[in-house]
């Protein structure tokens, strides 16, 4: 059906052969009002009339009256899925200020370290808007019969179970081993200072990584891990995928000379013998970098 369908010429297409065909005017006149309901709400987001009118109709539960079907309905949180849907950056605002808060309180149900709660809200936010692989953003499987915020929280708590139980099956992770200078090819006088700079290495990447703005580690793992395009990215945060694109670079930098600043400090090496034990480093840091945020650490 085309863009300037009307709202009844909409359900009638998605409603025959159900009980309320009979009542489209009716139907139609009372989702008008919830409609504006729901922009008082939120606000008017530009997004195709026509294709929100089939994404309620989907979603109208059997009842006895009009009143009762649309009753049923959560109209004004559906309304601002369906713009999230949409991309509408005034929508995707809207959902890290009215959604997030009630996601990031139910994964510190679960677990309430910082990390965790991070980790997992960056998760449940590319879960809820993006999806991946063959899987929809779940936003698509709200049915609106009660609060968005409700069922948000439902998606983190899964997510966060999931991944404690995930931990406690699995043998405890070495992360010491993640943190291993991964430098390969080295001559055997490098290849011993490796070994004695390697405690060195490790602290200093961590503070490097934990010295990171929460929403630069965020992008790190979306962008890094995740596999979420910057333009994706760019949606969730309302800024240009250039932007993003710069975020993820000057936060990849910012370990990447955290660490060697630090090991710098430490360590009394000449500054020949660092130059080349750096130089083997970065060119295979990034590799330690994604392994470590996909640990969740």
């Amino acid at each position: 059906m085309g863009t300037d369908a009307t709202p009844i010429e909409v359900l009638r297409a998605e409603l025959t052969g159900t009980s309320v065909i009979g009542s489209l005017e009716a139907l139609a006149a009372t989702l008008d009002r919830e409609l504006a309901v729901a922009r008082e709400t939120w606000g008017v987001f530009p997004v195709d009339e026509a294709a929100l009118v089939t994404f309620l109709a989907a979603r109208l539960p059997e009842a006895d009256s009009v009143e009762a079907i649309v009753g049923r309905l959560r109209v004004p949180d559906l309304y601002l899925a369906f713009a999230c849907l949409a991309e509408v950056p005034a929508a995707l605002t809207l959902f890290e200020r009215e959604l997030m808060p009630a996601v990031a309180k139910a994964i510190a149900r679960i677990d309430g370290t910082p990390v965790f709660v991070d980790d997992v809200s960056a998760a449940v936010r590319v879960k809820l808007l993006v999806g991946g692989g063959d899987r929809p953003p779940a936003l698509r499987a709200y049915l609106g019969n009660g609060p968005l915020a409700s069922f948000a929280q439902v998606v983190a708590t899964r997510e966060a179970l999931g991944r404690k139980r995930k931990k406690n099956k699995e043998d405890p992770v070495d992360r010491d081993s993640l943190l291993q200078l991964p430098i390969e090819d080295l001559d055997p006088e490098l290849d011993e200072i490796r070994k004695q700079v390697e405690p060195t290495f490790q602290r200093a990447f961590r503070e490097a990584l934990a010295a990171l703005e929460p929403r630069d580690r965020t992008v790190l793992r979306l962008y890094l891990v995740e596999g979420v395009g910057s333009a994706t990215i760019g949606t969730m945060y309302g800024v240009h995928r250039a932007t993003v694109a710069r975020w993820v670079s000057d936060a990849r930098e910012a370990v990447f000379a955290g660490t060697r600043k630090r090991m710098m400090k430490d360590l009394d090496l000449g500054s020949a013998t660092f130059a080349s034990l750096m130089g083997k480093v970065a060119t295979q840091l990034e590799v330690t970098l994604t392994s470590f945020l996909d640990e969740g650490t």
